[in-house]
């Protein structure tokens, strides 16, 4: 090896050459499920558009997302066939909510 660490002791690479992220790097669920009700507060309705701006996987979109419904936060209605998504009251209020705790942690910080 041309290397001085043992591939073992190597830290894992992405193909990137990025390091992989630790855990403190790592959302929580609470900032995956802010995460979506951001992308559909900002006015993705298609469930991949969501998927795509909070940056989840579709398993994983999908899971929090009958959650969100579940409670109350999310609606879903089928347009022509095609699922859209929308934020209940509720769900509003939660995400301003959310943002206004967000936003008083960064000021402090």
């Amino acid at each position: 090896m041309l290397d001085s660490e043992s591939p073992v002791e190597q830290p894992f690479r992405s193909y990137t050459g990025q390091k992989a992220p630790s855990e403190k790097d790592r959302r929580s669920k609470m900032e995956m499920y802010l995460d979506i009700l951001r992308a559909i507060g900002s006015g993705a309705e298609k469930p991949t558009h969501v998927m795509y701006k909070a940056n989840l996987s579709w398993v994983v979109m999908r899971g929090f997302l009958e959650n969100l419904k579940a409670q109350g936060l999310v609606e879903e209605a089928i347009v022509d066939g095609r699922s859209s998504l929308h934020l209940s009251n509720r769900g509003f209020e939660l995400l301003n909510q959310f943002m206004l705790v967000r936003e008083y942690f960064v000021k402090i910080a």
